[in-house]
């Protein structure tokens, strides 16, 4: 090959443009696509590499898609060794790189290798808000910044298949945004309880198991339509009637709770009160109201709530129950004579009584209905909330690991809709204090409740909701998921900003590839054959697409992922029993 051009990097020239990409043929004098250009290693047509097409003063930098022996024209394949590559953006008479194609190449333009000047040019320029996301992939020293105000506060979605290194990059660019901002605040929801492994001593926990650091969600912080749904009050079967009671007596509870505070009373208005408004009342009173609704006997034909036929203790004194303790009330048996006692003609509520029990009763669901202190309204809620988000550390982690599946749905759905409302309503009161300090959620194994076939979802409908509205109050949504296909449209539609790396099934493939951007779609099609780490970041806060490296964590490197099925190579424990397994089960 020409001396000359070895100097100069060039290895080839355009042949043919179009609106799609530009087809480079790479020059005959070419005879080893190993190249040193500058004291540097440069392998010739790697997908995914950089080049740069020169003419004149004008410099248009481009990304290979393909490189193939032969060039296909209509049925004729001809012998010409080509490069398909696609256009990234041009550098500008400030010496500065600007994304598009509004300087395009023209035919016999001078193709080269790009060189380390080059490579500050597209990504050293400057990046607002800067924040590492990895590696080039092409020249491991060199980091890859993204604009964290477009990736929080447009969204965005990390895919990758199970073992692809999708743990380990969310909790990389984590440590990274609390290292460089340290105001930073983030919560990520996590399912299985998995992620203080990977972030070590960056965050704080929240879990139902932890004494010291409880994750609780009072009850009556649940809308009405959402206490109607647990308590079964939401099928066809239920009377309307009961669902009205059951309205007016939370409702009546909220306001005598408001009028008992002496602080609260002078700053609410009773008629400002709504069936919603996130104020203590007690489950317990109306479940035990409803259960000798259903479940009394009386003593005249007129059946007075009050007027019950008790059973008598040994002392004579009427088994009247506690609501507190959860003991039931005994009732004489009603006769099936015209004489007292008599039944209660409102045994519809027998159910609902039973349903609002159990759920009591059930010790899955304490950090719901237990007698936690937030729960039972001693302590504000304000302060519980400060503890998530403005605790020592800026992540904290939602463990809700050990959550009930049932409710899981619910539980994210409340949880969403709890922190939206704590930045909607405290920008409403102080927004030039709180403006500057946006809040970001990570929705960790989102297709197993974001999921494109669920009908009425919660956790969906609340997710919708900040994915459209979350932007104009500093509250932004990064997506996790393995599954993108079942990840519904609604919240892929409001996602800028795409972290791909290793898939497998060829649905995700497709749906990650429908939302890049037309000159990198085939740059993706190489997401099956991906390394552990390696990603394609694609979308608004980046100034190009680009292939990068994330680097493994320590604290991932430390983790032994075989310890589990290691057991299998320990001994049998003796005297195993799965008694107390099925009597917990029963209790269900």
């Amino acid at each position: 090959m020409n001396r000359n051009n070895i100097d100069s990097g060039k290895i080839g020239q355009v042949i043919e443009v179009n609106t799609e990409r530009v087809i480079v043929e790479v020059s005959n004098e070419l005879d080893n696509y190993n190249i040193i250009h500058n004291g540097t290693l440069h392998r010739v047509g790697q997908v995914g590499s950089f080049v740069k097409i020169i003419n004149g003063l004008c410099c248009v930098y481009c990304v290979v898609e393909s490189f193939s022996t032969y060039m296909q024209t209509g049925d004729i394949a001809i012998n010409k060794k080509v490069i398909n590559i696609s256009l990234l953006g041009y550098k500008n008479i400030n010496g500065e790189f600007e994304s598009g194609t509004k300087i395009t190449p023209s035919i016999a333009d001078s193709v080269f290798l790009i060189d380390e000047d080059d490579i500050n040019i597209i990504f050293k320029s400057d990046v607002k808000f800067p924040v590492e996301v990895g590696k080039n992939y092409f020249s491991k020293s060199l980091p890859v910044y993204l604009n964290l105000n477009e990736f929080v506060l447009k969204h965005s979605l990390v895919v990758g298949s199970t073992g692809s290194g999708k743990s380990n990059t969310v909790a990389y660019l984590l440590n990274n945004i609390t290292t460089k901002y340290k105001s930073s605040r983030i919560i990520i929801i996590d399912i299985h309880g998995e992620y203080m492994k990977y972030l070590g001593e960056n965050a704080y926990e929240f879990s139902i198991y932890d004494p010291t650091k409880k994750l609780v969600l009072p009850y009556w912080m649940l809308d009405f339509d959402t206490l109607c749904r647990l308590f079964g009050l939401g099928n066809s079967l239920t009377s309307s009637s009961i669902i009205d009671v059951f309205r007016d007596r939370i409702l009546q509870m909220k306001k005598e709770f408001i009028n008992g505070n002496d602080e609260l009373k002078n700053k609410i208005k009773l008629a400002d009160i709504n069936i919603n408004s996130p104020i203590p009342f007690n489950i317990k009173t109306i479940w035990f109201e409803f259960y000798k609704r259903g479940y009394g006997t009386f003593n005249n034909t007129s059946r007075e709530f009050g007027d019950f036929a008790y059973m008598k203790a040994d002392n004579q004194d009427d088994l009247i129950g506690n609501a507190e303790e959860l003991i039931k009330p005994e009732f004489k048996p009603y006769t099936s004579l015209n004489s007292a006692p008599f039944k209660s003609n409102e045994s519809n509520y027998k159910n609902i009584a039973d349903n609002i029990e159990n759920l009591l009763r059930n010790e899955d669901f304490k950090f719901v209905f237990g007698d936690d202190e937030y729960i039972k309204g001693d302590k504000g809620i304000a302060e519980l909330i400060e503890s998530w988000i403005e605790n020592d550390k800026q992540i904290s982690v939602l463990n809700l690991s050990g959550i009930p599946y049932n409710i899981l749905d619910v539980v994210i759905g409340v949880l969403s809709n709890l922190l939206f409302d704590t930045v909607y309503y405290t920008l409403k009161i102080n927004t030039q204090k709180f403006e500057g300090r946006p809040l970001l959620i990570c929705y960790e194994e989102a297709h197993r409740y974001l999921n494109s076939g669920t009908q009425n979802s919660f956790s969906q409908n609340a997710v919708e909701r900040i994915m459209k509205e979350g932007r104009k109050f500093g509250l932004g949504a990064m997506i996790i998921s393995q599954r993108p296909v079942e990840i519904p449209n609604t919240v892929l539609s409001q996602v800028s900003t795409f972290i791909a790396l290793r898939l497998t099934n060829s649905d995700d493939q497709s749906r990650v590839i429908s939302f890049a951007p037309n000159n990198f779609s085939m740059f993706l099609k190489s997401l099956p054959s991906l390394g552990n780490g390696d990603a394609f970041v694609i979308g608004e806060s980046m100034k190009i697409p680009m292939k990068v490296k994330i680097p493994l964590l320590e604290t991932v490197k430390n983790i032994n992922f075989a310890e589990k099925i290691g057991s299998w190579n320990q001994d049998k424990p003796d005297n195993l029993s799965y008694n107390d397994t099925v009597i917990s089960w029963m209790q269900k």
